[in-house]
């Protein structure tokens, strides 16, 4: 098993319980919604937050995000929603802006193995 090692912090601080790391994997219109509890927050150089979890590969991705005891949920990068619903409805939204095929100008885009090639007219 491969180590990875990331920077020390200066500081740890406990987490409120019920505070949980989320990832969302959609199947068509099923989500399969995974939750990591977090243990702590450990404290940055930079003076930044990163959770501390027993599965540290859980907010190896960027962004992250986390559900707060109160239902919000916060993306490492400052987004925020008022509820999980909200994020989940937003999340399902960029994944399906992800996988649909992109258009230039009306026609479908060439695929990067072609970066010189125009559009068909």
């Amino acid at each position: 098993m491969a180590k990875t090692y990331r920077p020390a912090g200066v500081g740890m601080l406990p987490a409120v319980a019920g505070t949980y790391v989320l990832s969302a994997y959609f199947d068509g219109e099923t989500v399969d919604l995974v939750r990591a509890n977090v243990l702590g927050w450990q404290v940055t150089s930079e003076r930044s937050l990163v959770p501390l979890l027993i599965d540290p590969q859980a907010c190896d991705a960027e962004p992250w995000y986390v559900q707060h005891p109160d239902g919000r949920v916060e993306a490492s990068d400052g987004r925020c929603w008022n509820d999980l619903r909200d994020w989940l409805a937003q999340e399902r939204e960029r994944q399906r802006s992800a996988l649909a095929p992109r258009t230039i100008n009306g026609s479908d885009a060439r695929p990067p193995s072609e970066p010189y090639a125009t559009a068909a007219q």
